[in-house]
């Protein structure tokens, strides 16, 4: 065989083996003689048209809904005043303990008024006498004993010495530093013996039985911030505290973008010390029924939002008005029903009114 005759040959070898491998991919080889391209389309079409998407709902059901939100805060004290004399002198007693609580009233530090007293006992004398003899006077001027102006004279003598008097009083006082109001009295910077001056700081009384916290409230919610508004507080997520709101600044922060407001309450057990950071939910709206569903079962769209509802096998499109938004759940002010069964997953495969089979409800 010649070099031209092996070469046909190889040539219809290879065209031998391509038919063969054609037919095979065809269908015409094999065990099964019947296959073919459209009947294995028939075979793999599914018998009752398309499946059935397998989709999970719950049951809509009505529950309390709180609109509040969340911010951080200070506690300050109801009252809170530092203790100082308004008059220079030595301090002759002390009558408080540091730390214990005070009466409104109370004298807590007496200055030295021991010559302001001697004072006011000879002018007290002095007045007792200036009194007879205005009272003599009197009965004299009513007999015409003597003239209208002896007696005034007399008369006002008296009265000049009773303005003394009152002023010496009133000195005295300043020496005696009283408790403004009912609190607890902290640490003392003075000692019995020790001369201060005007405006000394002796100690600071808080008041305790009430609280007040102060806080900011973003821009966005000043409008809803009112007098008289419920706020709960609590610190390190321990006891809550129930306060009312009592003044809202009037005027934005600048700087901020914050509007500052102040809530007071009670502090009975005394818990809680003024300059504590607190955590403060101000309570917006309450709703006693409300309709809340998983925000991942919300699917948004031109001009709204809307939902899927199972209903007789079919997954039917609501349209939707959403209100209070949380974490994991939205409100549902219009478009579902308590009782209606929403699908809540799958949502991706869905189409209006195709078929649907639910595998989980809740």
């Amino acid at each position: 065989m010649n070099k031209k005759q092996t070469k046909t040959l190889a040539y219809i070898l290879i065209g031998l083996v391509a038919v063969v491998l054609l037919a095979y991919q065809m269908g015409w080889l094999g065990s099964n003689t019947n296959a073919s391209p459209k009947n294995a389309a028939k075979e793999a079409k599914p018998q009752g048209g398309a499946p059935e998407t397998l989709v999970k709902a719950l049951i809509v059901s009505q529950t309390s809904l709180v609109d509040q939100i969340q911010v951080t805060g200070t506690i300050l004290p109801n009252e809170e005043v530092t203790l100082t004399s308004e008059v220079g002198g030595m301090i002759q007693a002390i009558n408080f303990t540091e730390g214990s609580a005070v009466a409104q009233g109370s004298i807590l530090v007496k200055l030295n008024s021991s010559d302001l007293s001697a004072q006011l006992e000879r002018l007290t004398y002095r007045a007792s006498l200036l009194e007879n003899k205005e009272n003599r006077q009197r009965k004299l001027l009513e007999k015409g004993g003597v003239s209208q102006e002896e007696y005034e004279s007399s008369l006002a003598e008296w009265n000049a010495v009773k303005a003394e008097i009152k002023e010496l009083n009133a000195r005295i006082f300043k020496t005696e530093i009283r408790a403004p109001f009912s609190g607890t009295i902290g640490l003392r910077t003075v000692s019995k013996g020790s001369y201060i001056n005007p405006g000394t700081n002796i100690a600071r009384l808080v008041n305790l039985d009430m609280l007040k916290a102060e806080f900011s409230i973003p821009e966005k919610y000043s409008n809803q911030i009112q007098k008289g508004q419920r706020v709960i507080i609590s610190h390190n997520n321990e006891k809550n505290y129930e306060a009312q709101i009592y003044a809202v600044e009037p005027k934005i922060n600048l700087n901020t973008r914050t509007v500052t407001a102040k809530a007071v309450f009670q502090n009975t057990d005394k818990s809680l010390m003024p300059g504590t950071f607190v955590n403060i939910k101000i309570i917006l709206k309450q709703f006693e029924k409300a309709i809340q569903i998983p925000t991942s079962a919300l699917i948004p769209e031109l001009g709204g939002q809307k939902v899927y509802k199972y209903q007789a096998g079919k997954a039917v499109p609501i349209k939707v008005e959403t209100g209070v938004r949380g974490n994991e759940n939205v409100q549902v002010i219009t478009g579902l029903q308590m009782g209606d069964t929403l699908i809540t997953s799958g949502l991706l495969n869905l189409r209006p009114n195709i078929d649907v089979k639910l595998v989980k409800v809740d």
